[in-house]
C-alpha cells in the first residue's frame, strides 16, 4: 500500500527540467535571437547600400559645403584645322577669258534692177549665222560680304574675230559664171539669128548681195557678280550685266543683166517668113558693182553663269562660263547704196533685236595663300 500511494503521489508532482535541458533550450533561444539579429543586420546593410547607390545616381539637391567640389572643365574646342572653312577670297580679281560666241544676223536684203526690172531683183529675208572667237578681260572689285549673295562689281571688255560666217545675204541667178554672158553673145552674133534667143537665155546673169564682218569687233560691259559656294571647293557665279557692242560690216552688191533695147514685137519670129528681109536684134550687157560699209552699235543686257570647279587652286583659278546677251540696235537699221552707172540699187535692213550666246574658259589671278 505504501508503494502504491507513493506512485499516485509521484504522478501528481510537477515535472522539473534538468539543468542540462534548460541549458540546451537557452542555447536554442540564443541562436534564434542571434539569427534574427544577423538577418536584421543584413537587411539593414542592404538598405544602406541601396540608399548610397541612389545618392550617387541622384545626388541630394541640398547644398553641403563640405561636399562641394570644383566643376569639371569644359572639353577643349576642336582644333582649327578640323573645322571646315571657306578659303579666303582676294579683294580684287583680274581675269582673262577665251571663248566662242554665235548669233544670227537677221536682215532683209533688197536688190532693184534699174535696167530691165523685174529681172534678177527682189527682196529676201536671211539669218546669216556668225561664229566669233572672243578674247577679253575682266576685273572684279571687293566683295560686299554683308549683302545677300556677297556681290562684287565688275567691268569687262574684249575683242571678237570672225571664224565662220554666212556672207551671202541675197542671191538670184548666177552672176559669177566666168566669161558669161559675153561668150554667149559672141556665139549668137557668129551663128546668126535664132528664134529662141531672148535676153534671159544668156548664161552668167543674176544678182548677189553679201555682207562680211570686219575684224576685230569689240564689246564692253558693267555688272554685278553674285557668288554662291557649292561645298568648300566649288563656287558658282551669277553675273547680270549691261552690255555694249560695236560691229563693222562690209557690204557689196553685184548685178549682171542682158537687155534688148528694141525687142522683137513681130508676131512671127525673125527668119520664119523667107520673103521678108531679116530683122536685126541687138543685145546689151549691163553690169553693176557697188560697195558700202556700216557700223552697228548695240546695247542690252547680259547674263553669265560661271562655275569654279577647284576653288582652292592657287594662284591661277580656272572657271567655266556660259553667257547670253540680249542686244538692241541703237544705230540706223537700214543701209542703201548703188553703183555709179545707175544699173542697180541695194539695201539691207537689220532686225532691231538679237540674241547672242556662247561660252568659254576664264583664268583668274587670286594670288597665293
Amino acid at each position: 500500500m505504501a508503494l502504491m500511494v507513493r506512485s499516485i503521489r509521484s504522478s501528481k508532482v510537477r515535472r522539473v527540467r534538468s539543468p542540462r535541458l534548460r541549458r540546451e533550450e537557452g542555447l536554442w533561444s540564443g541562436g534564434a535571437l542571434l539569427a534574427a539579429v544577423f538577418f536584421l543586420a543584413i537587411i539593414t546593410l542592404a538598405w544602406f547600400t541601396q540608399s548610397a547607390e541612389a545618392d550617387e545616381i541622384e545626388p541630394d539637391s541640398a547644398y553641403d559645403p563640405e561636399l562641394e567640389s570644383e566643376p569639371e572643365p569644359a572639353p577643349d574646342p576642336p582644333a582649327p584645322a578640323a573645322v571646315a572653312q571657306e578659303p579666303p577670297e582676294p579683294s580684287w580679281i583680274p581675269s582673262i577669258d577665251v571663248g566662242l560666241e554665235t548669233f544670227d544676223y537677221n536682215l532683209e536684203s533688197t536688190v532693184v534692177n534699174q535696167i530691165n526690172s523685174p529681172s534678177w531683183d527682189g527682196s529676201q529675208s536671211e539669218a546669216a549665222r556668225q561664229t566669233m572667237f572672243r578674247f577679253g578681260g575682266e576685273l572684279m572689285g571687293p566683295m560686299f560680304e554683308n549683302l545677300p549673295g556677297r556681290p562684287r562689281l565688275f567691268a569687262m571688255g574684249g575683242l571678237q574675230v570672225r571664224l565662220f560666217s554666212s556672207d551671202k545675204l541675197f542671191g538670184a541667178g548666177d552672176p559669177s559664171v566666168q566669161l558669161q554672158p559675153e561668150r554667149g553673145l559672141i556665139q549668137h552674133n557668129n551663128n546668126g539669128l535664132s528664134t529662141k534667143d531672148l535676153p534671159g537665155d544668156f548664161e552668167g546673169q543674176g544678182s548677189a548681195l553679201t555682207g562680211r564682218f570686219q575684224d576685230p569687233s569689240w564689246y564692253a560691259g558693267l555688272g554685278v557678280a553674285f557668288s554662291v559656294p557649292i561645298g568648300i571647293n566649288r563656287l558658282l557665279y551669277i553675273k547680270p550685266s549691261v552690255q555694249y557692242s560695236m560691229e563693222k560690216i562690209d557690204l557689196s552688191g553685184e548685178l549682171t543683166t542682158v537687155d534688148e533695147p528694141i525687142p522683137m514685137v513681130d508676131p512671127f519670129p525673125c527668119g520664119v517668113r523667107a520673103a521678108e528681109p531679116p530683122c536685126i536684134r541687138e543685145f546689151f550687157i549691163h553690169r553693176s558693182s557697188a560697195a558700202a560699209s556700216t557700223t552697228d552699235h548695240s546695247v542690252g543686257m547680259g547674263l553669265e553663269v560661271a562655275v569654279v570647279p577647284f576653288r582652292k587652286v592657287r594662284p591661277i583659278r580656272v572657271s567655266v562660263y556660259a553667257q547670253a546677251r540680249f542686244m538692241w540696235l541703237v544705230s540706223a537699221s537700214t543701209t542703201r547704196f548703188a553703183d555709179s552707172d545707175g544699173v542697180a540699187t541695194y539695201s539691207i535692213t537689220r532686225d532691231g533685236f538679237g540674241i547672242k550666246g556662247g561660252g568659254g574658259l576664264r583664268f583668274s589671278w587670286v594670288g597665293f595663300d
